[in-house]
């Protein structure tokens, strides 16, 4: 089926019903769920795009213990923001809040504006997010479209056309607001997203368990596998890269990136750079300090580990630098600190890793 279906009234009520039902007995106990603040409700849609509930639990514990309001949050200061938000990567949703944060304390009182159009003026803020802010935290009836909500409605109705491109992404937000429950539109688009999730997976989806099973096209049709139709994924890209910690009188060389880099910027870092054979790591490890005004005259292997960064796996290798000479250039980005003060830094995933091999040697 590739033209957009007309859903008949009976039909959007017997789905709406029985999902509701579903999901009031098998909805998971997330601390977000348990308020009905639309700022918890907003940090939470931001930390749930692209990572899983699982990982987002501890991360959304702690980010409310140290900004439990979003006045703390605009207060805040940038490498505050990414320190906490370290370890659950896509750094610029982090600072997109932080400027949303801003924004709403200066243009809009300290609240969170309430329409969807006025949501998506804020950093960070596309249709999904405004409708499920407006939706749960305002009981706005209104749609969201995510992953899980393509997934469902591909299969329900047998939409066999790639959901990423128009028309069908299109018709997937009408077929959504079409479906929505009048005055329980929060309740009914977590519902969507948790059968998403739990049940209609993209792998082995479970139809018996699942509450649309009998209005279902693709379980009809034997489909489920082949559906939703996603473009192939991008080729995996493998990386080798080459970091080094560089120590002196008990204290470590850092480095911090540019505000304008493409990716991780501001964070802070170990000198690295990434070599394409091996047969290149010796002259690179000589290299990396050099623009520094460093000179590595001893060093030896720390640790060697695999990191993955959306289509990149990246093979790492550190090597901790024992005997240094020259003198650090003055502005430069790096600085000499204390290995105990690593841990008030903001860093990428690869790099807190090797900080913490770092605690656990003798260097």
């Amino acid at each position: 089926m590739t033209n957009s279906p007309v859903v008949p009234l009976a039909t959007r009520r017997q789905i709406g019903r029985a999902l509701l039902r579903w999901y009031k007995e098998h909805q998971r106990d997330l601390p977000w769920r348990k308020s009905g603040d639309p700022y918890a409700v907003w940090v939470s849609e931001i930390m749930l795009q692209q990572t899983r509930v699982e990982s987002v639990r501890e991360y959304y514990r702690r980010w409310m213990l140290a900004f439990p309001s979003l006045d703390l949050l605009a207060a805040a200061s940038e490498q505050d923001v990414l320190r906490r938000w370290q370890g659950l990567g896509y750094y610029s949703r982090a600072r997109n809040l932080h400027r949303a944060a801003q924004m709403v304390v200066a243009e809009w009182g300290g609240k969170l504006p309430k329409l969807p159009k006025e949501l998506q003026r804020l950093p960070g803020i596309g249709p999904y997010s405004a409708g499920a802010i407006a939706s749960i935290a305002f009981r706005q009836d209104v749609p969201i479209v995510d992953g899980n909500v393509v997934r469902v409605l591909c299969r329900l109705f047998a939409l066999d056309t790639d959901p990423t491109r128009a028309p069908l992404k299109n018709t997937l937000w009408e077929i959504a607001e079409s479906l929505i429950v009048k005055g329980q539109a929060g309740a009914f688009n977590q519902a969507l997203m948790e059968l998403g999730a739990l049940v209609c997976t993209p792998q082995k989806p479970r139809c018996s368990d699942c509450p649309l099973s009998r209005v279902c096209e693709a379980h009809r049709l034997n489909r489920t596998a082949s559906l939703p139709a996603l473009p192939k994924a991008a080729a995996v890209t493998r990386v080798r890269n080459i970091a080094v910690v560089a120590t002196r009188r008990s204290r470590v060389l850092v480095v911090q990136r540019p505000q304008d880099a493409r990716r991780w910027p501001s964070m802070w870092e170990f000198p690295n750079m990434d070599v394409l054979t091996k047969t290149q790591i010796p002259s690179t490890i000589n290299k990396l300090l050099a623009p520094l005004g460093l000179e590595i005259q001893d060093r030896k292997a720390l640790m060697s580990f695999h990191h993955a960064v959306t289509r990149y796996r990246i093979e790492v290798e550190a090597f901790a630098a024992t005997k240094i000479s020259g003198k650090l250039r003055p502005r430069s980005a790096a600085r000499w600190v204390h290995p105990d003060d690593l841990e008030e830094l903001p860093m990428p995933a690869a790099q807190r890793r090797i900080a913490r091999a770092l605690e656990k040697s003798d260097l």
